[in-house]
């Protein structure tokens, strides 16, 4: 990723050259910890389910988003260890959310391909890459109609980076991170949302991705790899007309930038994202300060899908050992949740 501050008063500086590196100019402030239950048992593959849920989804029943549900996805997949490429935690966490992912949509697909890395962490390798791609039908969908292309899609990436590139102790900055907030928090709330769309039914038609390999060479192949193929016949259906990333949005003190690619790019969705959150009387964590990202958005942006980047950057963890769960919160989870969901219930703007 590049990130590219555009307020004053910046400091500790780090910068990574290259097609795909990475320049930041940030000040990181401390996040509150916030803890939760463990899932006993899940990285032995066990559901993890809600509160009082039932074995079956009922469409139309009254599901609001569950934050200790989405906090007990999160701290599964960190149950697996860390998940960066080749690793047994990214083998195991792969079949972990193909269980828990297929079963919350409608139709179900992965890509699979093996990807050479050229440049930055895993150079000289090539690595089995997957992305997780599941469509939930608008309420006004028959349920034997073959899927339409979905109006909206949600993502966020699930592999973690392979080096502790920024930790404060040296010796570590070899070492691969857990990724709590920096891949598990979007994607534990994209499946938690999918339990929600489900069963209620967005006014719109809804394709959610978990990117793999986004954090490591030279970023972002997962999404590169399906905007290339989105205009395919074998790949059409599933590409949006307009999509939403989630990356970071775990911090404890939550404060969402406004990413300048997307306010450039989309800014009607941008918008809104933001009187959602005003409907909702949740815009203090929608306040972060402008900030230029380069993300998994710029490719699908590039690919002529206008999109979005929810992130929260200000998050001192940030590609270090201390990127564990007692840095997330369920609430975080929550508020992003539930204005993606309110998005996800209007009628969407072509």
């Amino acid at each position: 990723m590049r990130f590219f501050p555009t307020q004053p008063k910046r400091r500790s500086s780090v910068r990574w050259l290259g097609e795909w590196g990475l320049v930041v100019t940030l000040a990181l402030t401390t996040a509150c910890s916030h803890t939760a239950n463990n899932v006993a048992g899940a990285a032995e593959g066990q559901d993890v389910k809600p509160a009082g849920s039932a074995s079956t989804i009922q469409t139309g029943a009254a599901v609001a988003f569950d934050a200790a549900h989405a906090y007990r996805l999160l701290q599964a997949q960190c149950d697996f260890g860390t998940r960066q490429m080749g690793s047994e935690g990214h083998a195991k966490c792969r079949e972990f959310l193909i269980q828990q992912f297929k079963p919350l949509v409608d139709e179900f697909a992965t890509q699979d391909w093996t990807q050479p890395i050229a440049k930055g962490p895993g150079a000289g390798h090539s690595y089995k890459m997957t992305n997780l791609l599941g469509i939930i039908r608008g309420k006004d969908v028959a349920p034997d109609t073959v899927a339409q292309s979905p109006n909206l899609m949600f993502s966020a990436h699930w592999d973690t980076r392979p080096v502790a590139d920024m930790d404060p102790n040296p010796a570590n900055r070899n070492k691969p991170i857990l990724g709590a907030n920096d891949g598990a928090s979007g994607v534990a709330t994209l499946l938690e949302m999918a339990r929600v769309l489900k069963a209620q039914r967005p006014a719109q038609t809804v394709v959610i991705a978990l990117w793999d390999g986004e954090d490591l060479g030279e970023f972002f192949y997962g999404a590169r790899y399906f905007a290339r193929l989105s205009s395919t016949p074998t790949w059409k259906q599933w590409r949006p007309t307009r999509s939403i990333l989630l990356d970071m949005i775990g911090d404890s003190d939550l404060h969402v930038n406004r990413e300048t690619n997307s306010l450039r790019m989309a800014p009607d969705l941008f918008q809104e994202v933001l009187d959602a959150a005003a409907d909702l009387g949740v815009s203090d964590h929608f306040d972060g300060s402008p900030l230029e990202v380069e993300d998994d958005h710029v490719p699908l942006n590039a690919a002529g899908i206008p999109s979005i980047d929810l992130i929260d950057f200000n998050y001192r963890p940030w590609h270090t050992l201390d990127d564990t769960p007692d840095k997330c919160s369920p609430d975080s989870l929550k508020v992003i949740g539930d204005v993606l969901l309110r998005v996800a219930s209007r009628a969407g703007r072509a």
